[in-house]
């Protein structure tokens, strides 16, 4: 299954070097010794703002500071946050109504509990047990067990994931991460460009402004 790619050094050859390009992706920072086991600041906006999307009631409704807290005490890695949101869009195409029902803030913590607990089997470190996430939420366990249910239930236990579909929403999240700090700063970084030019519409749209240039210094 994907998940080695995650965690497992022994079952993918080149798994820090994996890592180390996630970081710089995922704007995790310069430091190579931070674990990669809470979201960024882009990873964490990204998400509130597609978990707000996904389940729009106004009750208990999802904000960076809350999801930083949980992300942070329940160790949420950038591969749980992936699975979590390959999970919702599942549900946006088979269960909907249950996206209608659930306020953002539960939708947050049950899909990425149900995505970390896919992930970790038991009895690995990384491992965090209903208890420790309710904590976390500041939710007791028994309401944490009935959300965990309900989401299972929701999307029929489906929880298998294809590689290609696990890397096709980490391009995504990658790249609307570049984009959105290149933006926000005015240029972008060597990182940025590489993953930019990894999606087809940035690579026309460049290749475009180059032959415009190139036009223009011809006719100089």
């Amino acid at each position: 299954m994907f998940f080695v790619l995650c965690n497992h050094d022994q079952f993918l050859p080149g798994h820090e070097q994996w890592s180390e390009k996630v970081r710089k992706r995922l704007y995790y920072g310069l430091d190579s010794d931070s674990p990669l086991d809470a979201l960024s600041c882009p990873m964490t906006d990204i998400a509130v703002e597609l978990l707000q999307k996904s389940a729009p009631s106004p009750i208990k409704k999802l904000h960076k500071k809350y999801a930083a807290h949980v992300a942070r005490e329940a160790c949420i890695s950038p591969c749980a946050m992936m699975l979590a949101l390959i999970y919702i869009e599942r549900l946006r195409h088979r269960n909907p109504e249950y996206l209608q029902q659930i306020s953002s803030s539960d939708l947050f913590l049950i899909s990425m509990m149900v995505a970390s607990k896919y992930l970790y089997d038991e009895g690995e470190e990384e491992e965090v047990f209903n208890d420790e996430w309710g904590t976390a939420a500041k939710l007791d366990v028994q309401t944490v067990n009935t959300l965990e249910m309900n989401f299972l239930n929701a999307i029929d236990w489906n929880l298998f994931t294809e590689p290609s579909d696990f890397f096709k929403v980490l391009s995504q999240v990658e790249s609307s991460i570049a984009e959105r700090q290149g933006m926000k700063r005015g240029w972008f970084t060597y990182t940025d460009l590489c993953v930019l030019l990894e999606q087809t519409n940035w690579r026309e749209a460049l290749s475009a402004i180059y032959q415009h240039f190139t036009k223009v210094d011809n006719h100089s």
